[in-house]
């Protein structure tokens, strides 16, 4: 006869039969959930079956999982980003290098700009942005940008150098010495340094540190127009007008700007009484520059001084409008002289005693004043206005070879020589 075992045979290594009904239980109670018949003592006591602890199943709660999906979505978010910026970072720099190296510095400025953008810390980004910005004239943004990079690096002097160049041109003279001394504490022989150091130095009057300097940067650089150029300017202003004269003559050999020359180097000539070689200049000068007054005025006066009155008042009617303050005594001497000269006195008197309100101080004007009433014989404001002239001045007021007036046509002698009563 077959035995056959039940279908429940593995439900029962999962639980107890109950001895009344012979149905499984699946967990301690005191009566059979099924026929409510109350269970002996053995089956009631015993316990559930135990199950190990399994710490991985915390893993799979959904809690978890978001979790994790979202630190592995940051995670390589994160690294996503630090890759593209440097790959960006790197191809935005070589867009632009390549750029540079084509002429196109508007857009290779673009460019370096976006790879800043980036966030980059390094100092020769944010300097060829600088320079690009400064090709283009884009001087405040470029000083911005080399000052970014000596943040980064205090010792880059090629960033320090941009920065004084940068602030030169925005005029703050001040500021580009400060950068270029750093430049020449690190790096004695840069030449270029020295020349703008002592350019700024000039702009801000400080005249024997230029000279300095401007020397320093000529041992270096010997065929630099510019720097004989203000070497020359600085030799105006001591006086020494024949060492003037050949420094702008190198300064334009070595290819300095002919029309700034002319107009300076015209100027030092008449102050030594070359006239015709200053009329020469002032010439081309003002051929150059049709716009400048300064250049016509000193052509109008060395016509002047050559006896040319009528070219001179020809070349005065070019400028009638809009003098600049510091040329209008001038502007309005030259025409006074002419007229004294050409013995028209009323005309002389009118005009000097105008220039003589404007600046009652002003000794030139008075004597001026002085001798345009002696020759028209009014010997009483002619004294008058010879000793205003002469108190003026501590000295004798002293004739150059730019003078309106004669050496003898000082106050001095005014007051010596008998006036011509009329």
């Amino acid at each position: 006869m077959v035995n056959f075992q039940p279908d429940n045979v593995e439900e029962e290594s999962a639980g107890k039969l109950c001895p009344h009904c012979a149905k499984i239980i699946r967990s301690p109670a005191p009566t059979c959930p099924y026929c409510n018949m109350p269970l002996d003592e053995l089956i009631q006591m015993e316990a559930a079956p135990e199950f190990k602890p399994q710490r991985w199943r915390w893993l799979l709660r959904p809690r978890t999982m978001i979790v994790s999906v979202l630190t592995v979505a940051v995670v390589l978010g994160l690294y996503g980003f630090i890759v593209l910026q440097q790959y960006s970072n790197e191809q935005y720099t070589a867009t632009a290098d390549r750029l540079m190296t084509e002429g196109n510095t508007s857009a290779a400025a673009e460019y370096y700009r976006k790879a800043v953008q980036f966030g980059s810390q390094d100092p020769e980004l944010y300097e060829k942005l600088g320079w690009a910005e400064y090709q283009l004239a884009r001087d405040a943004d470029a000083l911005k940008s080399f000052e970014s990079a000596v943040s980064l690096q205090p010792d880059r002097v090629t960033s320090l150098y941009g920065a004084g160049l940068a602030a030169y041109q925005l005029r703050d003279y001040q500021k580009s010495i400060s950068f270029l001394k750093r430049v020449i504490e690190i790096d004695p022989g840069n030449a270029d340094a020295y020349e703008y150091l002592g350019l700024a130095e000039y702009r801000l009057s400080q005249y024997e540190m230029a000279d300095e300097h401007l020397n320093t940067a000529l041992i270096f650089n010997p065929q630099s127009g510019t720097i004989f150029y203000y070497l020359a300017r600085l030799e105006v202003l001591r006086g020494e007008h024949h060492w003037a004269i050949e420094n702008f003559t190198r300064a334009e050999s070595f290819g300095f700007d002919s029309g700034a020359v002319a107009l300076a180097r015209g100027q030092a000539r008449m102050m030594v009484g070359e006239y015709e070689s200053a009329k020469d200049d002032l010439q081309k000068a003002v051929t150059q520059f049709p716009g400048r007054k300064d250049a016509n005025l000193l052509l109008a006066k060395t016509y002047y001084l050559l006896g040319d009155y009528r070219a001179a008042q020809s070349q005065l009617s070019n400028i009638q409008e809009n003098i600049p303050q510091h040329l209008q005594i001038d502007f309005l001497a030259l025409p006074g002289w002419i007229a004294l000269r050409q013995g028209n006195f009323a005309a002389a008197r009118d005009t000097f005693s105008q220039i003589a309100n404007m600046d009652p101080n002003n000794a030139e004007s008075l004597n001026a004043l002085g001798w345009a009433y002696f020759y028209s014989g009014d010997c009483a404001l002619a004294q008058l206005n010879f000793e205003k002239a002469a108190h003026q001045t501590s000295d004798e007021l002293v004739f150059a070879y730019d003078s309106f007036f004669n050496p003898n046509e000082t106050p001095q002698a005014g007051l010596a020589i008998s006036c011509p009563l009329k």
